[in-house]
């Protein structure tokens, strides 16, 4: 589990982010949740899920607000989240899960108040989401995801 903190020279907390598990191993073909609880003063914040590639491209997977959604092309069907706004949660799910789908994926928030300034990305976690094609999990000792099996 990792969390991100955004202090303002108040020392007002804006944001809060915490993602789990900080890695996962999922079969191809079966369904991933990627679990995100944020924290934030604000009442319409945008929350965003990215995903950082093997070649360390980032990439933008979707948006939410109270009132928007987008998604990108490759994660319409695929992708969804499952939010609550009263438990303040924005969980990412993945079904089904390809081998294009390993990756490290980040969970972001950003609020449009303009004091104190609370827009923030969460920290980079330690380890990716990786699939395999079968019930024996992958092991992973590096920085970068790897392909899957």
């Amino acid at each position: 589990m990792f969390s991100f903190l955004i202090f303002t020279g108040k020392g007002v907390l804006c944001n809060q982010i915490t993602q789990t598990p900080s890695a996962l191993t999922a079969e191809i073909g079966n369904q991933a949740k990627i679990f995100c609880n944020y924290a934030t003063t604000y009442s319409n914040p945008d929350l965003y899920w990215y995903r950082q590639l093997s070649d360390h491209t980032l990439q933008f997977i979707l948006h939410r607000d109270n009132s928007r959604s987008r998604d990108a092309d490759f994660a319409k069907g695929r992708f969804a989240v499952e939010r609550d706004l009263a438990g303040k949660t924005f969980h990412l799910v993945i079904s089904p899960v390809g081998s294009e789908d390993a990756a490290s994926y980040y969970c972001a928030i950003r609020t449009t108040m303009t004091q104190p300034d609370c827009s923030a990305v969460q920290k980079l976690p330690e380890r990716p989401f990786l699939c395999s094609t079968s019930p024996t999990p992958s092991h992973f000792n590096g920085r970068y995801a790897p392909k899957c099996l």
